[in-house]
């Protein structure tokens, strides 16, 4: 989602917000991680989908680069 706000005096106004209810986070999280595993296999030659671990841990990095 999407949401347009204005900020003043100590009070938050949602002025408009809009969305796609058919994706989530978990979308956002898999896109981020695809690019990591394509961008990682570009440069090393190494696929890191077949690795379980590195899967884990490539989903825990997506998800807090979005919350950062």
């Amino acid at each position: 989602d999407v949401s347009i706000i204005e900020i003043g005096d100590g009070v938050i106004e949602v002025l408009a917000t809009s969305g796609d209810n058919r994706l989530g986070g978990d979308d956002f999280d898999e896109k981020v991680v695809r690019y990591m595993i394509d961008e990682f296999k570009k440069a090393e030659g190494v696929d890191l989908s077949t690795d379980k671990m590195a899967m884990q841990r490539l989903r825990e990095a997506a998800e807090k680069a979005k919350k950062e």
